[in-house]
């Protein structure tokens, strides 16, 4: 009798254990956070004596100033969130239908590294172009320069001011535009060639194959992830630090920052952060409510394939304008602010920076806590994975459903307390029986494992699920029953190989997420302990142009250099052969 592909009871338990104490610590220190947070005084009342915290919670909460934050930040989230997809998915059709075009192979690498560039670099490169010292700007002054001045009525004005409302905006589509192009383009680029070879013989216009066969491949995810960058936007820090403008365009976490760091006012950091909680937890459930149904484990891998060029009726003239047109807006996006950046940068200052000992600092800083990062958030979210696969194998019951939803939610912790609230939570834990600027390495390494930990997990779990569904038929069919291909064993000869690209960006994901990270910094930093964003922040905010240039040039190079090195990595650990290529090709 052949063994069932569920693995027993006795043997599910120790591989599922690490993982159920990492959701529990998760899920501990969401509650610790809280807690610390509704454990505050709300200050004194008239008698002088502490208020509780509902007394200062509705006098001080429920005012027009908070009505004007909230509407601020939902203003400009939803526009952040509709203009990243008007982008994506033009974009992600474009890639797909040019995917053998000349340089398309570097425009799709440049759109994934504009997601892994720091916020600090990315509102440097916008105001290098679009700035009042901007490239546009110096183009407009240079042609005004040579118009006569009998012709007053020829000279160009010159481009607004690049802060408030719509530098935030085009700073987040900057943004989240590329990540949903990395979850859209797969999702085309998957769809079957018979569907291409239909749509080609029943004679598809283009806009019939979109309605038809790219738009379905793409509608599960739209509304997901429009959640997703709703939220991301929601609770932006870094770029609205910089380029936002008081209260018309701010966030909770920007108020919360200012509260705490600025006017020290503890009772408002508080209660703006309990409603920043309580809205991303709200935001949250929906997301969870919208998110479609997990790759089950007995599911295949999908596989992608770059589609014909002349199956996707690509020969069309007007086709090919709009496509071009398409790449410019990329190009214009994406890429002229990162251009721009680099030309300030290798322009300016650069042997003064270079020659500071502050600067190699704040650069030994960022380096080792982005590679202690992108360990941890490797190791820890193949432990969530594997805790999530041993969940799915076992036979469901209520319990094992509880289980996985409290697994899947606590994951997704970083969304509802960020590194502002996190700092905040802290930074009231820790006051009174610590130096709080003495432990930020510590705090700092934690909130970036917290931040990669959601985005590792989503890119690891569905190819992890099919690969140990994989395994258990392998060991039936070829008799392995005697063979633990869930240790050492199985770890090296199967486990990495597979998913050893994987692996890789994920390390290099964490590391260039955490080396541009401007969250728990900008509340613990002190002259002992800095980090390159928070020592680019203090450059622009001291109108340092020069300076702040070069070191965002440098900053944006180092997280390039992280980003290939995890990349490099991942194709190093996925080389064959393994156990499941040699089971699969004897």
């Amino acid at each position: 009798m052949p063994r069932t592909l569920a693995p027993s009871a006795n043997c599910a338990l120790p591989a599922t254990l690490p993982g159920l104490l990492l959701v529990a610590g998760l899920w501990g220190f969401l509650l610790l956070a809280l807690g610390a947070l509704l454990g505050v005084d709300g200050g004194a009342d008239v008698a002088g004596g502490a208020a509780p915290i509902a007394t200062w919670f509705d006098s001080r909460i429920f005012d027009s100033r908070t009505g004007a934050i909230l509407w601020s930040a939902t203003s400009q989230a939803l526009l952040s969130a509709l203009g990243s997809l008007a982008v994506a998915v033009p974009a992600s059709i474009m890639l797909a239908r040019r995917y053998r075009w000349f340089g398309m192979r570097v425009l799709r690498l440049l759109v994934g590294l504009a997601f892994v560039i720091p916020t600090t670099v990315a509102a440097s490169g916008l105001l290098a172009i679009w700035g009042r010292q901007g490239v546009i700007n110096q183009a407009i002054d240079a042609v005004n320069a040579v118009v006569p001045e009998a012709l007053p009525m020829v000279a160009l004005p010159e481009l607004p001011t690049f802060f408030g409302l719509k530098a935030v905006v085009l700073a987040h589509i900057f943004f989240n535009a590329p990540l949903m192009i990395r979850v859209f383009l797969p999702r085309i680029l998957s769809v079957p060639d018979t569907h291409w070879r239909l749509a080609r013989m029943m004679g598809m216009t283009a806009w019939q194959q979109g309605r038809w066969i790219e738009f379905p491949a793409m509608k599960p995810l739209i509304l997901p992830m429009v959640g997703l960058v709703f939220l991301f936007c929601f609770s932006s820090f870094s770029l609205v630090l910089m380029l936002g403008g008081g209260l018309r365009v701010t966030t909770l976490e920007v108020e919360i920052y200012s509260a705490l760091r600025i006017a020290f006012d503890l009772p408002m950091a508080v209660a703006l952060t309990l409603l920043q909680v309580g809205m991303a937890l709200g935001v949250l459930v929906v997301l969870l409510r919208l998110a479609p149904r997990q790759t089950s484990w007995n599911q295949p891998i999908m596989t992608m394939r770059a589609p014909c060029d002349d199956i996707l009726s690509a020969n069309n003239f007007s086709l090919k304008t709009l496509d071009i047109f398409m790449i410019a807006i990329l190009v214009l996006l994406l890429i002229f602010p990162l251009a721009a950046l680099a030309w300030r940068g290798v322009s300016g200052d650069m042997l003064a920076v270079l020659m500071s000992a502050h600067f190699w600092r704040a650069m030994g800083n960022s380096v080792g806590i982005a590679v202690a990062s992108g360990v941890l958030v490797v190791g820890l979210a193949c432990v969530l994975a594997e805790t999530r696969t041993q969940l799915t194998l076992r036979p469901i019951s209520p319990l094992t459903r509880g289980i996985i939803a409290l697994l899947e939610m606590g994951v997704m912790v970083y969304l509802v307390v960020p590194a502002i609230v996190m700092g905040t939570a802290w930074f009231i834990l820790l006051r009174g029986v610590a130096n709080v600027f003495a432990v930020a390495p510590f705090l700092v390494l934690v909130a970036n494992v917290m931040l990669g930990l959601p985005v590792a997990y989503r890119l690891l779990i569905g190819k992890w699920l099919a690969m140990r569904g994989r395994d258990e038929r392998s060991r039936l069919a070829y008799g392995l029953q005697g063979w633990n291909l869930r240790g050492w064993r199985g770890v090296r000869f199967l486990t990495i190989p597979l998913m050893g690209r994987e692996i890789g960006l994920i390390f290099g994901l964490a590391m260039a997420m955490s080396m541009g990270d401007l969250g728990v910094i900008a509340l613990f930093a002190s002259a002992d302990f800095t980090t390159l964003p928070w020592l680019l922040y203090q450059q622009a905010g001291r109108y340092r142009v020069d300076e702040a240039a070069v070191t965002a040039l440098m900053l944006m190079l180092m997280v390039s250099a992280l980003f290939a090195l995890g990349n490099g990595l991942g194709k190093w650990l996925a080389r064959p052969p393994s156990l499941y290529y040699e089971a699969h090709h004897a």
